[in-house]
């Protein structure tokens, strides 16, 4: 006889039919419009419960949070009604050891959020019920009609003793165990929104479609005053060191500043004057003029038999820059003086590194001084760095709500520091999230110029539209005085003025990366040079007139070098150039063979002279066939 499994491999055709609107889609509720609260929690603290009690609907708590809030309250949490702890229902549950779930105390089945539980009242007093599964009551108490409580023995009636705690079908009670429906939950949630809602007013740090539960709720208003009790004291101690250093600072990056404006003005003359060609970018972009191949197709060229590199264009010259400031891997630190205080902005050089050179490259030439800051919107951004004087354009500007409205915001009117707008940088390490995010103004994909933007709070609809590329690290109390500035309700402009009084540049690796790159295009450059000397000379079977120049150093032989590369008449490399010298070096080499051949001839007494030619064929018996 074959041994019996423990459990059966197969389904019922009950559990068929009881699972049959799980598996066809077809139930009468909608997964997405509901919220049922899951069996094992209690209604109230939305956790996990440990000893249970219920309320005649069938609604579960907590014993020890739902004590003292009907103590306090005087009202039932989920519906609202008049209630006290008399009306509580203890139940007595039978809970799996190994797996500390609930279970049905017959059939050892455990309770999931897909079935259907019954609690029968003890009589007489009717204050505690035993929970069993409806599988085990309907076979042993419904079908026999055998009221009688399987585990007491006692006698309970149908209709007054037994409690319906979970019924997956029964939409009423779904609809009463549904956390969005929930009194407390719908109060707490108004209280919130009048409190300001997703503001980080409350310390809470959410957007406005995120939902806590009650202690969630809690907990956060708790760590929100811890965070805002730490921001003070930060607050506080940045103004300590602003007011000690700032006075000393000051001079000493007046000096350094005088110091970076002459070397700007000394690598901007190079860039603007020396020819760069795209072999000297670091880029290393192998493009030639073409006039090589153009020749060898077309009468109407100049015959040119070198394919040299074209010169580099503005754009190739800006992305070597940018690709040299990248590398050097360092941030840049702008400290930004306003008529309300002073900031410390970091720039990220090292991720998005053109647009941190045309911030940090205006800020250098002094051209946010008296900028002001004309747009101002509360819970979002305030927008400055135009250039004074310039006009106005409108634009479109997504304000950030889930709302489809949209504002008005100025274009950016003035050019960029190279003069022309310049394409978005895009970094997944960086993005607008929490307040100081600095940030480009724009009026579209790829126009990007001086203006800039820092955030009061997150904006994450502005990720991958504008370009972030720096963060206030200091003086943020003066941010949180810019936003509490009233403004204009047509316009979004401080009714108070906000201007730009001066930027000083504490580190700045712009420079450090224009000057290496200045250094390395030089080197190149006299790379080139050698090589062209070397290639020159090696024609006229000089050797390397440049290293031996370079050995020698002395520039009166450099000179006789410089001459001996021209030809007799003093005129320059042309065809026929070399006819003179090789004539001349012929003679003297035919000479100095013949001397040297006849000293081997007295030094030795009998040479021994081997022909080059093959060797003779061997005799044989055949003839050459004269006489067939």
């Amino acid at each position: 006889m074959p041994k019996r499994q423990k459990e059966k491999q197969y389904q019922s055709a009950r559990e068929h039919r009881a699972n049959q609107s799980l598996r066809s889609n077809a139930s009468t509720l909608s997964s997405t419009a509901t919220r049922p609260l899951p069996f094992d929690c209690c209604a109230l603290t939305l956790t996990p419960y440990t000893t249970p009690t219920c309320t005649p609907d069938g609604i579960l708590f907590e014993n020890t949070a739902i004590t003292p809030f009907l103590l306090k309250h005087k009202s039932d949490p989920v519906t609202g009604r008049p209630m006290t702890t008399r009306d509580l229902i203890t139940l007595n549950m039978d809970r799996d050891e190994s797996t500390k779930r609930w279970q049905c105390p017959v059939l050892n089945k455990p309770f999931t959020d897909r079935t259907k539980v019954v609690a029968i009242r003890q009589r007489p007093e009717r204050k505690e019920a035993n929970v069993y599964s409806y599988e085990a009551y309907y076979e042993l108490n419904v079908k026999p009609k055998n009221y009688v409580d399987l585990i007491s023995g006692q006698k309970f009636k149908k209709e007054e003793d037994v409690i319906v705690l979970q019924d997956p079908e029964d939409e009423s009670l779904a609809k009463l165990r549904d956390i969005q429906n929930f009194v407390h939950i719908r109060d707490e949630r108004s209280k919130w929104s009048a409190n300001g809602g997703g503001d980080d007013s409350r310390g809470i740090g959410t957007s406005g479609n995120v939902r806590h539960s009650v202690t969630a709720s809690r907990v956060m208003e708790k760590l929100g005053k811890e965070k805002r009790k730490r921001e003070l004291a930060a607050e506080e101690e940045s103004k300590k060191l602003l007011n000690s250093s700032g006075s000393s600072n000051h001079d000493k990056t007046e000096n350094d500043s005088d110091k970076s404006r002459d070397q700007k003005s000394a690598i901007e003359t190079f860039f603007a004057q020396q020819p760069i060609y795209t072999d000297e970018l670091l880029t290393s972009l192998q493009l030639t003029s073409g006039k090589a191949s153009g020749s060898l197709t077309s009468t109407t060229l100049n015959i040119t038999r070198e394919n040299k590199a074209r010169p580099a264009t503005k754009e190739e010259i800006i992305s070597s820059q940018c690709e040299a400031l990248k590398s050097l891997k360092k941030k840049g630190m702008v400290r930004m003086f306003t008529n309300l205080g002073a900031m410390d902005i970091e720039i990220h050089c090292d991720i998005v590194p053109r647009t941190a050179m045309n911030f940090l490259l205006l800020a250098e030439g002094k051209e946010y001084e008296g900028s002001k800051f004309h747009r101002s919107i509360p819970n979002f951004m305030i927008q400055g760095g135009k250039k004074p004087g310039v006009g106005k354009k409108k634009a479109k500007f997504t304000n950030g709500n889930n709302s489809t409205a949209t504002n008005e915001k100025e274009n950016v009117g003035d050019g960029s520091y190279w003069g022309a707008p310049f394409a978005d940088e895009f970094d997944d390490r960086l993005t607008h999230t929490g307040p100081g995010i600095v940030s480009m103004a724009n009026s579209g994909p790829g126009t990007n110029a001086r203006q800039f933007f820092i955030t009061y709070k997150s904006a994450s609809h502005l990720d991958r539209k504008h370009s972030v590329f720096g963060k206030v690290v200091g003086g943020m109390e003066i941010l949180k005085k810019m936003e509490r500035i009233p403004t204009d309700k047509l316009t979004d402009r401080p009714l108070e003025e906000v201007m730009i009084e001066e930027m000083v540049i504490l580190e700045n690796p712009v420079l450090e990366a224009l000057e290496s790159e200045r250094e390395r295009i030089l080197k190149k450059k006299e790379e080139k040079r050698l090589k062209d000397r070397n290639f020159k000379s090696s024609a006229l079977g000089r050797g390397d007139l440049g290293n031996r120049d370079d050995e020698r150093g002395d520039t009166e032989k450099n000179a006789q070098g410089n001459d001996a590369l021209k030809a007799d008449d003093g005129s320059d490399f042309e065809i026929g150039k070399y006819l003179k010298v090789e004539a001349k070096s012929s003679n003297s080499r035919l000479k100095r063979k013949a001397r040297e051949t006849n000293e081997v001839e007295n030094d030795i007494a009998d040479p021994v002279i081997r022909s080059r030619l093959p060797p003779p064929p061997k005799q044989t018996t055949f003839g050459d066939f004269s006489g067939w």
